[in-house]
């Protein structure tokens, strides 16, 4: 298994650079589809577990937060989330009519999920756009994926103190250590290393710190998902990985935490 990942993580990484670097509509239609799919994959592991939320609610709600963020219109987000819950309103009116089963639930989820993934989400489309967005972009795609591995490393070499035993039996308090200790030595490395008008090392390392320390709530709150339904992985759409929505978890919540810092502290 861990060979597999590490060829696929070979393979896809100078993909993802290639993409990050060419910017634009390339790498914004990339994310699209990358949330799209992932809200696929959310709507299909809900249905495992008895639950039923309307999958175009969620793909719609994804497709117009992150049309409010690529178009530069955050005004546009308001009344969008407005038309997905008249609709679904309207929709769950219908569905009861017809004697389907409960609806409230699965519109909860199903707005949840749209907001979730399309809201934080829209942040990787929006850290791109700021004043050297390739290098920032691909900065905090390396802080999640240094903290992941050394969460995983460490806790695998050291791990006794289970973290959330009944979430993510596997993760460690000595993993999560890891991943702390791992983020914020990545961003300062990478940061001293490039040349950069925008970032110096301190705000690299608080930003490594960040994603360190709060990437891990993505991870497990896709984990509370999969343990609800019995599922191991979201998909199976990338061999070693699961599925995309298996890999966005910590991104989507670093990207938030990363962008806000960004236009706080550092522009």
């Amino acid at each position: 298994m861990l060979k597999t990942r590490v060829i696929v993580a070979v393979v896809a990484l100078p993909i993802l650079v290639g993409v990050v670097l060419a910017g634009d509509w390339l790498f914004a239609l990339v994310i699209l589809a990358a949330l799209l799919l992932a809200g696929d994959e959310y709507t299909r592991l809900l249905r495992q577990g008895s639950y039923h939320p309307p999958e175009f609610l969620v793909l719609s709600l994804i497709a117009l937060l992150w049309a409010a963020t690529w178009f530069d219109h955050p005004d546009w987000r308001e009344p969008a989330v407005a038309l997905v819950l008249i609709v679904g309103v309207f929709y769950a009116i219908v569905s009861m009519e017809r004697n389907r089963p409960p609806m409230i639930t699965d519109l909860a989820l199903a707005v949840f999920g749209g907001l979730y993934l399309g809201w934080l989400g829209s942040f990787v489309v929006a850290i791109r756009e700021l004043k050297e967005g390739a290098y920032l972009t691909l900065l905090i795609y390396g802080c999640v994926a240094f903290s992941d591995s050394a969460a995983f490393f460490v806790g695998r070499t050291w791990g006794k103190h289970k973290l959330s035993p009944r979430v993510s039996p596997k993760k460690t308090w000595e993993g999560y250590i890891g991943s702390v200790i791992g983020g914020p030595l990545f961003g300062a490395g990478v940061a001293m290393l490039v040349s950069s008008d925008v970032l110096s090392w301190a705000h690299g390392a608080v930003l490594g710190l960040l994603i360190g320390t709060l990437g891990t709530v993505g991870d497990l709150a896709i984990s509370v998902i999969k343990r609800q339904v019995g599922a191991k992985d979201s998909s199976h759409l990338i061999p070693g990985h699961g599925g995309v929505l298996d890999r966005t978890d910590s991104v989507l919540v670093a990207a938030a935490i990363s962008y806000f810092y960004l236009i706080w502290f550092v522009f």
